[in-house]
């Protein structure tokens, strides 16, 4: 996600969607190019089509922040940051 992209939430910050795309993009930077593959074989939900629609559906949302709900962001940031080795700190 692109900075001019960032959008100011109420309390003058990026909103959860944003930063939990941050920490995505982070993760995936980490894992490298195959990181979908990566991240179902290290996660078997990820390996079903439902799986695959989650990380699809994250990866829409990096170029365009309006799309992706924020909960499957959250699942697919989490389960990503787990296998690149980051310490997930709750979203509040």
């Amino acid at each position: 996600m692109r900075k001019e992209q960032t959008r100011v939430a109420e309390h003058g910050g990026p909103s959860i969607k944003e930063r939990l795309l941050i920490r995505f993009v982070r993760s995936r930077d980490i894992v490298g190019k195959n990181w979908r593959r990566v991240l179902a074989d290290k996660d078997p939900f990820f390996n079903t089509k439902v799986g695959g629609d989650y990380l699809t559906s994250v990866a829409q949302a990096v170029s365009d922040s309006t799309r992706g709900n924020v909960d499957r962001i959250e699942r697919v940031t989490i389960a990503l940051e787990k296998v690149a080795g980051i310490k997930s700190v709750p979203v509040v």
